[in-house]
Parts: C-alpha cells; sequence; structure tokens
C-alpha cells in the first residue's frame, strides 16, 4: 500500500516524518522553508520525496533536508526541482546521513534548478555522511538556464518566445507532477 503525504505549510521551521514501518511512502511539497527530516527507523522502507519551487519577484525560500537512514535495508529517493524569476532567491541544503548499522541502504538526492532571470540567486549544496560500507548513494545538483537550441527549434514550430519558455518550463517540471501522481486537475502555474 502507498502512504502518500502532502506537506503545505511549516507551521515550525522543522517539521520531522517518522517512518518505522516497512511500506512505499511519497512525501510532496512546494514553495516552503524550513527543515524537513526524514527518519526511516525501520528495514523495507521505500521513501520517494518531491519538491517543487517557483520563485517570482522577491520571494525566498530557504530549504534544507535530512534523509536519515538509521535501519538497514531502505530506500530513499528525492528530487527537487525550481523555477526562478526576478529578484528570487532559493537556498538548498540537503543531506544524506548513512548510520553504520544501515547496512544494504539506497539513497539518491537530486535537485535540479532553472535560472530564468540574471539577477535571481540560487544557492544548492548537497551533502552526504556515510559511516556504513555496503551502500549506494548519490546526490547532485544542477543551476542551469533553458537550452537555446530547444527555444530555437519550438519557435520555429510557431510558438512565440513566451510561449516556447512555458512549453519548456512545463516539460522540465513534469518529471516531479509525474513522478508524486499530482492530479492533472491541479493546475500549477510556472
Amino acid at each position: 500500500m502507498l502512504n502518500k503525504i502532502q506537506i503545505n505549510k511549516l507551521d515550525t521551521k522543522e517539521k520531522k516524518l517518522i517512518f518505522n514501518k516497512p511500506g512505499d511512502y511519497t512525501v510532496y511539497f512546494e514553495n516552503i522553508s524550513g527543515d524537513l527530516i526524514f527518519d526511516i527507523n525501520t528495514p523495507g522502507v521505500n521513501l520517494n520525496i518531491y519538491g517543487l519551487f517557483r520563485g517570482k519577484k522577491t520571494d525566498e525560500f530557504n530549504i534544507n533536508t535530512f534523509q536519515n537512514h538509521n535501519a538497514p535495508a531502505s530506500t530513499s529517493n528525492l528530487l527537487i526541482k525550481g523555477v526562478f524569476y526576478d529578484l528570487s532567491k532559493f537556498y538548498y541544503r540537503g543531506l544524506i546521513k548513512i548510520e553504520k548499522k544501515a547496512q544494504k541502504s539506497h539513497a539518491y538526492q537530486k535537485n535540479q534548478n532553472l535560472a530564468l532571470s540574471k539577477d535571481c540567486y540560487i544557492d544548492s549544496k548537497p551533502y552526504l555522511e556515510i559511516l556504513a560500507n555496503d551502500v549506494f548513494c548519490t546526490h547532485g545538483s544542477t543551476i542551469g538556464r533553458l537550452d537555446q537550441e530547444q527555444m530555437f527549434y519550438t519557435k520555429t514550430r510557431g510558438l512565440s518566445t513566451k510561449q516556447a519558455e512555458k512549453l519548456l518550463v512545463e516539460g522540465f517540471i513534469n518529471e516531479v507532477i509525474s513522478k508524486a501522481s499530482i492530479p492533472f486537475s491541479r493546475k500549477i502555474n510556472f
């Protein structure tokens, strides 16, 4: 059975989710700031974490994630994507921590961002702390702009610059939307 958790806002600066039962879990959040702590305390947890961020005008987001593997044979996958315009700012820190007793754990962390203004600021830093020796862990972070060849191609198909940008941004964020199983009836404006 899949357990879904959606975080709409943080009432405090920290939200701790504790996973004490094996199972499949999905967590989704967007445009929040604070610390999200995921404590995996039993084997057999398969945790997928998805986040979306959109910064406009002077929006500022500061998000820290902690994927703590405290038990063996568990999985956590994190994917956060952001699109930033104007003077918006985004600060991300992500830590995967694998305790010594958490052998056979798998953990993944990826943060991808689009800077659609020369004045926006994005700072993304993933970290690993691995105390076990039989694990699989990867992390990565990217910050980029829209591909100008893709922009050119879409514009040669009759789209305006604004329409081409919208199409490429929707394609960029679609990975999170589809994996998190966000209903199509819910429109996310970027």
